[in-house]
């Protein structure tokens, strides 16, 4: 894994068989981000995709293993919590997606986190049962 911080962001690129959720962590660590958003494509060759049922208030998971164009990547960092979305297309160009708690690099994953200017905490919502960003600070 390397990574460089820009004037517009942090630039991170990983390698094939990095965790991709594990170096987050490690990055937002490094850096010391405290909120900010990130965006990335690459490819992976296995994925752990969840669901929340708002009904039950838990996500449901499912782990993929093939080869995936990660079309799109996207969320957010804060001190407590790292929350991303995926979008996975197969070789037939079907797609699965989901939210993001696992994901093995098997050629390259490019990133750009921006830092949100604040720190982005999350508290539960009693409506959904969620985790969402406390911004009474």
């Amino acid at each position: 894994m390397e990574f460089t911080e820009t004037t517009e962001g942090i630039v991170l690129l990983l390698e094939p068989g990095e965790p991709v959720m594990d170096s987050l962590e490690t990055v937002r660590a490094d850096a010391d981000i405290s909120g900010g958003f990130f965006t990335g494509i690459g490819a992976v060759d296995r994925a752990t995709l969840g669901h929340y049922d708002t009904d039950r208030e838990e996500y449901t998971e499912e782990t993929f293993e093939g080869e995936f164009e990660v079309t799109a990547f996207s969320g957010n960092i804060g001190p407590d919590k790292i929350h991303a979305h995926i979008q996975l297309a197969r070789r037939d160009f079907s797609t699965i997606g989901g939210h993001c708690s696992d994901a093995r690099v098997s050629g390259t994953f490019e990133l750009l986190i921006v830092p949100s200017g604040t720190t982005l905490e999350h508290i539960p919502d009693e409506r959904t049962g969620l985790d969402v960003f406390d911004l009474s600070q």
